[in-house]
């Protein structure tokens, strides 16, 4: 006998944002259990609450963070067969580090909003008030390599400079190592992203956050400043994290998004995101209860692990036609 359920999902917000606003990641779930009512929807929040949350999005070290990540999500029952995966802004970056460093329990679709997945050559601004995004553009202003901002600013564990790449290389805690990029390859990091069904990278056609916004397709700077696609990055040509067998396999989707950086129109969101790449279900086998003199003696069920069926600047917007993530 055959269950079927949706298959779980997974969200990590970007910059300056937290698990749990209503206004952006709130309304995205909202958004998803309209679709699909009844869906397990799992927000990432790092520490004890909101406010530390927020706080995490500019201050640690990212690499810790992941890690604590791979742990809450391994321990959650509900996500124990896998799930789908969509990633703001950065969330969308730490979810393939996810991917690659982890996926246990597994990744099937990862879906990634204006990531910047081949890094930032500056470090992204600030909108609005915030106050936590001001100190840490202050800190890092220090310099992104330096011994203290390089180890406890996370957008400077994404920062890359196009003109000084041995210093990046050198002294860049995170981005060199999960691009694999660095001298030693870790093979572990390709195996395990090429098991997605699909990568589906969002580009925002007026993003002025991310420099450049082609990062968010794996595309960055050459040292004459000039954007480089990414089927011309050595990341790609020598299939260094597995996405030149992903294209080939026709696994990953590039998208635009209309407009400026994590503004999300409500209807292309459901209509170019949750139908398309969240309409897939767990198959769960449920062998039949083998009753004896009214004793259960082999209760439950094998279950197959994978099978599939058929903020940034705009942080905290109120929600009309559009949300803002």
């Amino acid at each position: 006998m055959h269950i079927a359920s949706y298959r779980p999902v997974v969200i990590w917000h970007g910059m300056g944002d937290t698990c749990c606003n209503p206004d952006s990641m709130g309304k995205v779930q909202e958004i998803i259990k309209d679709v699909f009512p009844g869906i397990y929807t799992y927000s990432i929040m790092i520490g004890e609450d909101e406010s530390e949350d927020k706080k995490a999005s500019f201050f640690g070290n990212i690499n810790e963070e992941i890690s604590i990540v791979c742990e809450k999500l391994k321990s959650d029952e509900n996500l124990k067969f896998g799930f789908n995966a969509i990633g703001f802004s950065q969330g969308g970056q730490f979810l393939r580090a996810y991917v690659q460093r982890c996926n246990d329990p597994p990744v099937y679709n990862l879906i990634t909003f204006g990531s910047p997945h081949a890094g930032v050559s500056d470090i992204p601004g600030c909108g609005g008030n915030d106050v936590w995004c001001r100190i840490m553009r202050s800190i890092a202003s220090q310099g992104a390599y330096s011994g203290y901002v390089r180890e406890h600013i996370i957008q400077a564990q994404y920062f890359k400079d196009p003109k000084k790449l041995e210093l990046y290389f050198e002294r860049n805690i995170y981005l060199p190592d999960i691009n694999n990029e660095l001298e030693i390859k870790n093979e572990t990091y390709k195996m395990n992203l090429i098991t997605l069904n699909k990568l589906v990278l969002i580009r925002f056609t007026e993003d002025t956050t991310l420099k450049p916004g082609d990062t968010a397709w794996f595309s960055f700077y050459d040292e004459e400043g000039n954007v480089v696609p990414i089927r011309e990055q050595p990341l790609y040509k020598e299939d260094w994290i597995g996405l030149r067998t992903l294209d080939k396999a026709g696994k990953i989707v590039f998208k635009d998004c209309e407009g400026p950086h994590m503004r999300i129109d409500e209807n292309y969101f459901r209509e170019e995101v949750v139908i398309p790449y969240l309409n897939n279900s767990l198959r769960l086998h449920k062998r039949p209860l083998l009753i004896i003199q009214h004793k259960i003696l082999h209760p439950l069920a094998s279950v197959a692990s994978r099978l599939a069926g058929p903020a940034d600047p705009a942080t905290a917007g109120v929600f009309h036609k559009y949300f803002a993530v």
